[in-house]
C-alpha cells in the first residue's frame, strides 16, 4: 500500500494550464453527443418545448404539459432565450455546446487536480464514454442531448477540485449554481460533499477552514441557488389535496418514471455492471494514491453509493409495491431520485482512477503510452456502438421522412389554437408541428396535480379507444363524443380506424382527421 501523502501533495507540480486538454474533452463529448443522441435527443422536445412556452407563452398555448409547472426555472430562463430567436434544433446545439463545454471544464479541471497528468482529462474521458456505452443503472446519462443536470455536474465537479485546494468560497458559488440549474442532482451533490468533509476533518486528511469561511460559503452558495431552489420547494412543498399528492406520487415512482425510481425495476445486468464497477473503485482505493484530493472525492462517492444503498432498502420489495409494508413513505421517498448521483460518478471515477494508477505510475512509460492508445480503440468503439443504438426504432422514428411529413403539414394547414390527439410515441410532435398535444405519455407534469391529470387524460383515451374498437368502427357520434369530451380537434394517426369521417391529409403512413368538421353550424 503506498503511504499517505501530505493534503498538499496533490497540488504540487500539477500543470496550470488545462485549456487544450480541455478543449479535447469538449469535442469528444459533443462528437459522442452528435453520434449517440442525434437532434432532437430524447428528452430535448420535452425540455426546450417546456424552455419556449416559457419565453412565449402564446407558443402551443393550451398544450397541458407546457402549462404545467415549471421545475428548472433557472435552465428555462438562461437556456430558453435562445429560443426567442433561433429554431428548437439550433437551440439544442447551441445548449449542447454551452453545457458540454461546462461539463468538459469541470471533468478536466478535477481530473487533473487528482493526477497531475496534462492529458488525464481526455484519455479519462474516452474511458468514461466507453463505460456510458456498455449501460447505466438506474437510466442517468450525462452525455446526450442538452439538459439542465449536464450543467449541474460539470459545476459540481469544478466545485470538488477547488475543495482540493482550499478554495472554499468558490466550491460553494459552484454548488450554489449548480443547484440552481438542477435542484434535485445539486442538493444530492451537496450532500455528498457534506459527508466528504465529515470524513476529510475526522481523519485530519486537511486542515478545517475557519467558521467565518464556512459560514460566508453558506450564504454565497443560498444566494447563488436560491433563484432555482426556491421554485422547486414550492413545487414539492405546496398545499396539495392528499389523494392527489398520493396517486402523482405513485404515478411517478411506479409507472412512469419506474425505470429511474423503482430500484426492482433496474436489469439484472445493470446490477451486475455496477457490482463489477464497485469492485474495481474499491481494489484501487486500496492500491491507489492516498491523497487528499482522492480523499475528497472518494468520500463523495461513497456517499453516493449509501444514498443509492438506502434507496435500494426502501424500494426493495413484492410487487406490486402496494403490499410492501410501509408503501406509502417508501414511495414519497423513492421521488427524489436516490440513485442518480452513484449512477454517474461510480463509472466516472473508475476511469479517473484509471489514469492515477496507470500513466501517474508509468509517466512516460510503455505502459502509459498503450493505456492511452487503448482508451483511444476504446472510445471509437463506443463510438460506434452509440451510433447502432441510435438507430433503434425510437430515432428512427424521428427521422421517419412520413412523420416529418405530416407534422410539417399540420404546421403549414392548421392554426395555433388547434389541439391535437397523436400517436403514443409522438414525443417529437410539437419539435416539427408547433402545435399543442391533448396528452402524450412522454411529456408528463411534474407537479401532483399535472400527473394525476395528466393520468386521467390517458385513461380517457383508452377508454374511448375501447368503445370504438367494440364495433370496428369510429363513427362520427363517438368521434363527436370525443371532442366534447376532451377539446380535441385534429386527430393524427397511423393505426386508429377505420372511421366514419374523411382524413382531411394522408400520407403513405398517417392520416389526420379534423373533428371540428363535427362540430354544429354556428346560428349566427
Amino acid at each position: 500500500m503506498p503511504p499517505a501523502l501530505p493534503a498538499d501533495h496533490q497540488t504540487a507540480n500539477v500543470p496550470r494550464s488545462g485549456w487544450f486538454d480541455a478543449a479535447l474533452v469538449w469535442a469528444s463529448f459533443l462528437l459522442y453527443s452528435a453520434i449517440a443522441a442525434p437532434v432532437p435527443a430524447l428528452n430535448e422536445p420535452h425540455y426546450l418545448a417546456k424552455a419556449r412556452h416559457f419565453w412565449q407563452p402564446a407558443w402551443c398555448a393550451g398544450d397541458m404539459f407546457l402549462e404545467s409547472v415549471d421545475a428548472h426555472v433557472v435552465f428555462f430562463w438562461t437556456l430558453g432565450w435562445f429560443t426567442t430567436w433561433c429554431s428548437l434544433p439550433m437551440t439544442a446545439w447551441m445548449g449542447r455546446v454551452i453545457s458540454l463545454a461546462v461539463l468538459a471544464g469541470g471533468w478536466t479541471t478535477l481530473a487533473r487536480r487528482l493526477t497531475a497528468v496534462p492529458w488525464a482529462g481526455i484519455v479519462s474521458a474516452w474511458l468514461f464514454l466507453t463505460l456510458q456505452t456498455v449501460g447505466n443503472w438506474s437510466g442517468e446519462w450525462l452525455i446526450g442531448g442538452v439538459e439542465s443536470k449536464v450543467i449541474t455536474y460539470g459545476l459540481l465537479m469544478f466545485a470538488w477540485a477547488k475543495l482540493v485546494d482550499d478554495q472554499w468560497l468558490t466550491s460553494a458559488a459552484a454548488i450554489g449554481v449548480a443547484i440552481a440549474f438542477h435542484p434535485v442532482v445539486g442538493l444530492w451533490g451537496l450532500l455528498a460533499t457534506g459527508f466528504a468533509a465529515m470524513g476529510i476533518w475526522l481523519r485530519r486528511i486537511a486542515p478545517l477552514p475557519s467558521w467565518v469561511t464556512v459560514i460566508t460559503a453558506a450564504v454565497l452558495m443560498l444566494i447563488l441557488a436560491a433563484p432555482g431552489l426556491i421554485p422547486a420547494l414550492q413545487l414539492v412543498l405546496a398545499p396539495v389535496n392528499a389523494n392527489a399528492r398520493y396517486a402523482g406520487t405513485y404515478l411517478q415512482v411506479f409507472y412512469r418514471l419506474n425505470h429511474h425510481l423503482d430500484p426492482m425495476m433496474f436489469p439484472t445486468r445493470a446490477y451486475a455492471g455496477y457490482a463489477v464497477l464497485g469492485i474495481v473503485w474499491i481494489i484501487c482505493i486500496v492500491r491507489g494514491p492516498r491523497t487528499a484530493g482522492w480523499g475528497w472525492l472518494h468520500g463523495i462517492v461513497a456517499a453516493s453509493l449509501l444514498f443509492a444503498i438506502c434507496g435500494l432498502l426502501v424500494g426493495y420489495g413484492p410487487r406490486p409495491a402496494k403490499l410492501m409494508t410501509g408503501f406509502e413513505w417508501r414511495m414519497h421517498l423513492l421521488k427524489f431520485y436516490p440513485f442518480r448521483l452513484a449512477d454517474a460518478l461510480l463509472p466516472a471515477i473508475v476511469a479517473w482512477q484509471s489514469i492515477s494508477y496507470f500513466i501517474a505510475r508509468g509517466g512516460r512509460s510503455l505502459r502509459s503510452q498503450w493505456l492511452m492508445f487503448l482508451a483511444a480503440m476504446l472510445f471509437g468503439g463506443s463510438l460506434w456502438q452509440a451510433h447502432t443504438a441510435a438507430q433503434a426504432e425510437r430515432y428512427a422514428f424521428v427521422h421517419d421522412p412520413h412523420w416529418r411529413d405530416v407534422c410539417a403539414w399540420m404546421k403549414a394547414n392548421t392554426p395555433p389554437d388547434v389541439l391535437v390527439h397523436t400517436p403514443h410515441y409522438s414525443w417529437t410532435f410539437k419539435w416539427f408541428a408547433e402545435r399543442p398535444e391533448y396528452v402524450t405519455f412522454k411529456d408528463c407534469p411534474q407537479d401532483a396535480p399535472g400527473i394525476v391529470e395528466w393520468n386521467r387524460r390517458l385513461l380517457l383515451l383508452t377508454k374511448q379507444t375501447t368503445v370504438f374498437l367494440e364495433d370496428g368502427l369510429y363513427t362520427r357520434a363517438e368521434l363527436r363524443s370525443l371532442r366534447q369530451q376532451t377539446g380535441i380537434t385534429h386527430i393524427v394517426t397511423d393505426k386508429l380506424g377505420p372511421m366514419e369521417l374523411p382524413p382531411v391529409y394522408h400520407n403513405a403512413t398517417f392520416q389526420v382527421y379534423d373533428l371540428r368538421e363535427l362540430d354544429p353550424p354556428d346560428p349566427r
